[in-house]
């Protein structure tokens, strides 16, 4: 199962406008028979509902702030005693501890987030491939500011991709084609329009369009294009959905359920 806790990029858009794909910042949960997971942790992160059932583990892509900025805001409750484990292919774990730790604390944050709460353990991303390798675990280097890394899983005979922001370039094709190529599911940034990127270079992102072409060179069920523009409301989304959506591409929706 796969559940969209947040599908919006950049900053959360609160608004009636937006209300239909929804306006947390990204997090995608996928719950397998034996696991629960989690890539990243943006504004949609506080709606997990942790399984203590299940091994919970998160993945953090990169560190810009839609990307990180809902860890300190799910209440945890759910989570009872368990420790959940927290790794990055991005850096290692020391690294990821005190990025985290930097950013929630003063002077951006009122309290030393990571002080407080006493539920992660940090795991560098080579010990999780190797402690866990019913799960088939993968990552990929993404073309972003700072860097970024996509990931890959397979579980239950089922696999899911997840490329979130990433400037895609031709250079790269041949290599995402081999990474998602046989998905059940791929999670695509298509923050923007091809006629939008011209003036977005540098700006770490890839186009709707640039999703299609990539969903019509691989084997894939669902291609969810995902990190949508924080100025793009539900009305352009439904536009593009007649124009130029295919039957394997599909535009994310917040707390939709995809069964895995």
């Amino acid at each position: 199962m796969i559940i969209n806790h947040g599908v919006r990029g950049s900053i959360p858009t609160p608004s009636h406008k937006m209300l239909g794909y929804g306006g947390n910042t990204p997090c995608v949960e996928v719950k397998t028979s034996d696991y629960q997971l989690i890539f990243d942790c943006g504004s949609g992160f506080s709606k997990v509902d942790f399984d203590n059932d299940l091994q919970t583990i998160v993945f953090i892509s990169h560190f810009h702030h839609d990307h990180i900025q809902g860890l300190a805001f799910n209440d945890y409750k759910s989570a009872s005693d368990k420790k959940i484990i927290l790794t990055s292919a991005h850096s290692d774990k020391k690294t990821t501890f005190s990025n985290l730790f930097n950013y929630y604390k003063l002077p951006y944050f009122p309290v030393s987030f990571l002080d407080i709460i006493n539920k992660f353990e940090f795991y560098e991303f080579d010990q999780v491939v190797d402690n866990f390798k019913d799960l088939n675990i993968n990552s990929i280097d993404l073309n972003h500011p700072g860097n970024s890394k996509g990931y890959s899983i397979i579980s239950d005979q089922k696999k899911f991709c997840y490329l979130l922001d990433n400037e895609f370039q031709n250079n790269q094709k041949s290599k995402v084609i081999k990474f998602c190529n046989y998905s059940d599911t791929v999670i695509w940034d298509g923050m923007y329009l091809d006629s939008e990127l011209k003036d977005k270079r540098g700006w770490g992102h890839s186009s709707v369009e640039q999703g299609i072409d990539i969903a019509n060179n691989i084997e894939v069920k669902n291609f969810l294009i995902s990190h949508h523009s924080p100025l793009r409301e539900d009305t352009d989304i439904e536009t593009l959905k007649k124009n130029i959506s295919t039957n394997k591409v599909k535009f994310a929706s917040e707390n939709e359920v995809i069964e895995f």
